[in-house]
Protein backbone atom coordinates (compact mmCIF):
# COMPACT_ATOMS: atom_id res chain seq x y z
CA UNK A 1 0.00 0.00 0.00
CA UNK A 2 2.64 2.09 0.82
CA UNK A 3 4.39 2.18 -2.97
CA UNK A 4 0.82 2.31 -4.44
CA UNK A 5 0.17 5.64 -2.15
CA UNK A 6 3.65 6.89 -3.50
CA UNK A 7 3.26 5.90 -6.98
CA UNK A 8 -0.03 7.56 -6.67
CA UNK A 9 1.45 10.79 -5.41
CA UNK A 10 3.99 10.85 -8.23
CA UNK A 11 1.29 10.60 -10.75
CA UNK A 12 -0.43 13.30 -8.92
CA UNK A 13 2.65 15.80 -8.92
CA UNK A 14 3.66 14.74 -12.62
CA UNK A 15 0.03 15.77 -13.53
CA UNK A 16 0.28 19.05 -11.81
CA UNK A 17 3.64 20.14 -13.50
CA UNK A 18 2.41 19.32 -16.90
CA UNK A 19 -0.63 21.35 -16.17
CA UNK A 20 0.69 24.24 -14.64
CA UNK A 21 3.36 24.05 -17.98
CA UNK A 22 0.94 23.65 -20.34
CA UNK A 23 -1.23 26.56 -18.50
CA UNK A 24 1.62 28.99 -19.09
CA UNK A 25 2.10 27.84 -22.78
CA UNK A 26 -1.60 28.65 -23.02
CA UNK A 27 -1.46 32.33 -21.35
CA UNK A 28 1.56 33.43 -22.74
CA UNK A 29 0.41 32.77 -26.27
CA UNK A 30 -3.73 33.50 -26.38
CA UNK A 31 -3.91 35.37 -23.03
CA UNK A 32 -6.40 34.51 -19.78
CA UNK A 33 -9.51 35.24 -21.58
CA UNK A 34 -8.85 33.52 -24.88
CA UNK A 35 -7.18 30.22 -23.29
CA UNK A 36 -9.29 27.54 -22.86
CA UNK A 37 -9.41 24.51 -20.30
CA UNK A 38 -9.47 22.25 -23.17
CA UNK A 39 -6.77 23.57 -25.08
CA UNK A 40 -4.35 23.54 -21.32
CA UNK A 41 -5.97 20.07 -20.80
CA UNK A 42 -4.92 18.87 -24.06
CA UNK A 43 -1.40 20.62 -23.65
CA UNK A 44 -1.10 18.56 -20.65
CA UNK A 45 -1.88 15.14 -21.74
CA UNK A 46 -4.26 14.96 -19.13
CA UNK A 47 -8.50 15.34 -19.23
CA UNK A 48 -10.22 18.19 -18.40
CA UNK A 49 -11.82 16.72 -15.45
CA UNK A 50 -8.16 15.91 -14.27
CA UNK A 51 -7.62 19.54 -14.66
CA UNK A 52 -10.89 20.28 -12.54
CA UNK A 53 -9.95 17.98 -9.95
CA UNK A 54 -6.42 19.33 -8.96
CA UNK A 55 -7.52 22.64 -9.63
CA UNK A 56 -11.14 23.49 -9.95
CA UNK A 57 -10.81 26.76 -12.27
CA UNK A 58 -9.13 28.61 -15.03
CA UNK A 59 -8.70 31.01 -12.64
CA UNK A 60 -7.21 28.88 -9.74
CA UNK A 61 -4.64 27.62 -12.33
CA UNK A 62 -3.40 31.24 -13.26
CA UNK A 63 -2.98 31.99 -9.16
CA UNK A 64 -1.09 28.44 -9.39
CA UNK A 65 1.54 29.70 -12.25
CA UNK A 66 1.69 32.67 -10.43
CA UNK A 67 2.40 31.23 -6.66
CA UNK A 68 5.07 28.58 -8.33
CA UNK A 69 7.22 30.74 -10.45
CA UNK A 70 7.09 32.74 -6.86
CA UNK A 71 7.91 29.21 -4.60
CA UNK A 72 9.23 27.18 -7.21
CA UNK A 73 6.89 24.52 -5.90
CA UNK A 74 3.85 23.91 -7.20
CA UNK A 75 2.77 22.43 -3.58
CA UNK A 76 3.93 25.39 -1.86
CA UNK A 77 2.29 27.93 -1.67
CA UNK A 78 2.33 31.68 -0.18
CA UNK A 79 2.07 32.37 3.12
CA UNK A 80 0.51 35.89 4.47
CA UNK A 81 3.45 37.89 5.85
CA UNK A 82 6.26 35.58 5.04
CA UNK A 83 8.69 36.11 2.60
CA UNK A 84 9.15 32.86 0.10
CA UNK A 85 11.64 30.67 1.03
CA UNK A 86 13.70 31.07 -2.06
CA UNK A 87 14.23 34.73 -0.81
CA UNK A 88 14.94 33.99 3.11
CA UNK A 89 17.10 30.90 2.70
CA UNK A 90 19.95 33.10 1.41
CA UNK A 91 19.84 35.70 3.76
CA UNK A 92 22.36 35.79 6.53
CA UNK A 93 22.90 38.07 9.60
CA UNK A 94 25.84 39.84 7.75
CA UNK A 95 23.25 40.74 5.80
CA UNK A 96 20.66 42.12 8.05
CA UNK A 97 23.57 44.01 9.55
CA UNK A 98 24.87 45.42 6.46
CA UNK A 99 21.50 46.31 4.83
CA UNK A 100 23.13 47.13 1.40
CA UNK A 101 24.10 43.58 0.94
CA UNK A 102 20.59 42.94 1.88
CA UNK A 103 19.31 45.16 -1.39
CA UNK A 104 21.54 43.69 -3.46
CA UNK A 105 20.63 40.34 -2.81
CA UNK A 106 17.01 41.63 -3.02
CA UNK A 107 17.85 42.91 -6.21
CA UNK A 108 19.07 39.54 -7.76
CA UNK A 109 16.19 37.76 -6.42
CA UNK A 110 13.70 40.24 -7.61
CA UNK A 111 15.32 40.14 -11.11
CA UNK A 112 15.04 36.21 -10.97
CA UNK A 113 11.76 36.24 -9.70
CA UNK A 114 10.79 38.38 -12.99
CA UNK A 115 12.45 36.09 -15.36
CA UNK A 116 10.32 32.94 -14.31
CA UNK A 117 6.79 35.16 -13.71
CA UNK A 118 7.18 37.54 -16.53
CA UNK A 119 4.21 35.50 -17.94
CA UNK A 120 2.44 35.06 -15.18
CA UNK A 121 2.22 39.63 -13.85
CA UNK A 122 1.42 40.09 -17.92
CA UNK A 123 -1.50 37.46 -18.09
CA UNK A 124 -3.17 38.91 -14.10
CA UNK A 125 -2.22 42.81 -15.79
CA UNK A 126 -4.18 41.55 -18.52
CA UNK A 127 -6.83 39.77 -17.19
CA UNK A 128 -7.58 42.10 -14.22
CA UNK A 129 -8.65 44.88 -16.47
CA UNK A 130 -11.88 42.96 -17.73
CA UNK A 131 -12.19 39.97 -15.27
CA UNK A 132 -13.44 41.44 -11.52
CA UNK A 133 -12.60 38.18 -9.77
CA UNK A 134 -8.97 37.98 -11.02
CA UNK A 135 -8.30 41.87 -10.37
CA UNK A 136 -9.30 40.71 -6.80
CA UNK A 137 -7.22 38.05 -7.15
CA UNK A 138 -4.04 39.92 -7.95
CA UNK A 139 -4.74 42.96 -5.41
CA UNK A 140 -4.64 40.11 -2.87
CA UNK A 141 -0.98 38.66 -4.44
CA UNK A 142 -0.04 42.42 -4.43
CA UNK A 143 -0.77 42.51 -0.06
CA UNK A 144 0.69 39.41 -0.24
CA UNK A 145 4.17 40.88 -1.99
CA UNK A 146 3.79 43.84 0.77
CA UNK A 147 3.91 41.72 3.67
CA UNK A 148 7.01 39.75 2.80
CA UNK A 149 8.71 43.52 1.89
CA UNK A 150 7.52 44.33 5.78
CA UNK A 151 8.61 41.55 7.81
CA UNK A 152 12.13 41.34 5.23
CA UNK A 153 12.53 45.21 6.55
CA UNK A 154 11.38 45.22 10.16
CA UNK A 155 14.78 43.22 10.57
CA UNK A 156 16.64 46.11 9.52
CA UNK A 157 18.13 48.13 12.07
CA UNK A 158 16.46 51.66 12.18
CA UNK A 159 19.68 53.38 11.95
CA UNK A 160 21.07 52.07 8.93
CA UNK A 161 18.24 54.08 6.96
CA UNK A 162 18.32 57.17 6.01
CA UNK A 163 16.85 59.49 9.00
CA UNK A 164 13.25 59.69 9.37
CA UNK A 165 12.38 57.05 7.24
CA UNK A 166 10.87 54.03 9.37
CA UNK A 167 11.30 50.14 8.75
CA UNK A 168 7.48 50.38 7.10
CA UNK A 169 8.70 53.04 4.67
CA UNK A 170 11.40 51.39 3.89
CA UNK A 171 9.13 48.21 3.55
CA UNK A 172 6.74 50.39 0.96
CA UNK A 173 9.53 51.73 -1.14
CA UNK A 174 10.97 48.43 -2.11
CA UNK A 175 7.50 46.87 -2.19
CA UNK A 176 6.88 50.03 -5.48
CA UNK A 177 10.27 49.65 -6.61
CA UNK A 178 10.66 46.27 -6.96
CA UNK A 179 7.51 45.42 -7.98
CA UNK A 180 5.63 43.90 -11.58
CA UNK A 181 4.89 47.24 -12.68
CA UNK A 182 8.17 47.95 -12.57
CA UNK A 183 9.33 45.25 -14.60
CA UNK A 184 6.50 46.23 -17.71
CA UNK A 185 7.46 49.68 -17.91
CA UNK A 186 11.06 48.96 -17.84
CA UNK A 187 11.68 45.71 -19.78
CA UNK A 188 8.38 45.38 -21.66
CA UNK A 189 8.05 49.27 -22.56
CA UNK A 190 11.49 50.88 -22.38
CA UNK A 191 13.49 47.71 -23.60
CA UNK A 192 15.70 46.92 -20.80
CA UNK A 193 17.66 43.69 -20.54
CA UNK A 194 17.38 41.76 -17.12
CA UNK A 195 20.99 42.64 -15.74
CA UNK A 196 19.96 46.02 -16.80
CA UNK A 197 17.04 45.82 -14.36
CA UNK A 198 18.90 44.06 -11.72
CA UNK A 199 21.33 46.97 -11.37
CA UNK A 200 18.37 49.45 -11.58
CA UNK A 201 16.59 47.97 -8.91
CA UNK A 202 19.44 47.97 -6.95
CA UNK A 203 21.13 50.95 -7.12
CA UNK A 204 17.57 52.96 -7.38
CA UNK A 205 16.72 51.12 -4.04
CA UNK A 206 19.97 52.24 -2.30
CA UNK A 207 19.65 55.67 -3.26
CA UNK A 208 16.28 55.38 -2.22
CA UNK A 209 17.03 53.55 1.29
CA UNK A 210 20.13 54.82 2.72
CA UNK A 211 22.19 58.13 3.84
CA UNK A 212 24.83 58.91 1.15
CA UNK A 213 28.19 57.59 1.67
Amino acid sequence: MSRQREAGEATRRETRRRLLAAAMAEFAERGYAAATVTRIAGRAGVSVQSLYNDWGSKRNLLRAVMETAVTGDSDDMLTPGQPPEFITSAIGPQDVAEPRRLVAHLARQYRLLAERAAVGWQTYRDAAATDPDVAADWQRLSELRREAFQALFGRVPAQALRPGLSAAGAADTAWAIASPETHHQLVRQAGYGYDQLEDWVRVTLSAALFPDE
